[in-house]
Order: C-alpha cells, then sequence, then structure tokens
C-alpha cells in the first residue's frame, strides 16, 4: 500500500494533464476561430494557458515519478502508476468530460484494479 501512496502524486499531477488537455483541446476545436491550418491550430494549442498548465503538471509529474523509482522496482511501481492512472482518468473523463463508459470499460478497470492491489501487496 505504500507504492500506491508513493505513486499517487505522479498520478494525479498526470491525470490533470490528460483531462485538461483533452477538454481544452476540444473547446478549442469547438469556437468559431479555429484556425484553418493544421500548423495555426498546433501554435494555437501550444499558446493555450491551460494546456501550458497541462505540460507544466506533466513535467511534475516526470519529477514525482523519480521519487517512486528512487525508493520502488519499477516492475512494481509501473504497473500501479498505469492501472490507477487509467482507473482517475476513465472516471475523471466521465465526470468531469461528459464521455460514456460502458460496462464492458468498468469491467476492465475492476480488472486493472484488482491487478493494482495484487501487484501492490507484492512489494
Amino acid at each position: 500500500m505504500k507504492i500506491l501512496l508513493a505513486v499517487l502524486p505522479t498520478i494525479i499531477l498526470a491525470a490533470y494533464s490528460q483531462l485538461i488537455s483533452k477538454w481544452r483541446v476540444t473547446v478549442l476545436a469547438g469556437s468559431d476561430e479555429v484556425p484553418a491550418s493544421a500548423l495555426a491550430r498546433v501554435f494555437q494549442y501550444l499558446t493555450d494557458p491551460y494546456i501550458i498548465s497541462s505540460y507544466a503538471f506533466a513535467l511534475l509529474s516526470s519529477i514525482a515519478w523519480l521519487y517512486v523509482l528512487e525508493k520502488y522496482p519499477v516492475s512494481s511501481a509501473f504497473p500501479v502508476y498505469i492501472g490507477v492512472l487509467f482507473a482517475v482518468v476513465a472516471i475523471g473523463s466521465a465526470l468531469l468530460l461528459k464521455e460514456h463508459i460502458s460496462l464492458q470499460h468498468l469491467v476492465g478497470l475492476a480488472l486493472i484494479l484488482a491487478g493494482v492491489i495484487v501487484v501492490s501487496r507484492a512489494v
């Protein structure tokens, strides 16, 4: 269980990054001022303050991950990180972005979280 607590800051920071990026890209793509060229669209995305914050949080997540790597084997830490991150982003996308989660998706999440529990107890 200690591994989950150690990985949690990395997960929260990475989940913020993913959810904010998706939200802003959706908002910007649906606005009246969508640039015609792909290069102009990329520039619009990369200069958006929310997307910049999502990149900053991704960087902070990477720094927090280094702490985890100091303390735990990557063979245990990475599955916990990816599994819980997957669940947090899926639930966050349903709650915040109103994305649909199917029954199969929920079953998959339950199986992943069961695997996370098994791996986190092995450390």
